[in-house]
């Protein structure tokens, strides 16, 4: 007999940042599921929110996904003046990040 079903792997910290940083980086809108609940993914979305993004976070902890309005290129940071981000040691945020 065969049987069929669905199975839902953890969210990757690694996995998450970069689905976040594409998500952000990409034109229109994208749903992203199944996110690493971390310290590395809360200052991601953070530092995201910080640079102009919109992230709709309203089901992030009931049904694990979130939305993200793309910014569609880099992140224009000007009007702001300096931008300073808190990454604490999210080093998956923080090494992406400083390349844009």
């Amino acid at each position: 007999k065969g049987f069929t079903g669905t199975v839902t792997l953890p969210g990757s910290k690694s996995l998450s940042n970069r689905a976040l940083l594409l998500a952000a980086l990409s034109e229109g809108t994208t749903v992203v599921e199944n996110l690493l609940e971390s310290d590395d993914i809360a200052r991601m979305i953070e530092a995201l929110v910080k640079v102009g993004i919109k992230i709709d976070q309203a089901k992030r902890f009931t049904e694990n996904r979130i939305v993200i309005e793309g910014n569609a290129g880099p992140f224009d940071v000007s009007s702001q003046g300096e931008c300073e981000l808190f990454l604490g040691n999210a080093g998956t945020a923080m090494r992406p990040l400083a390349a844009l």
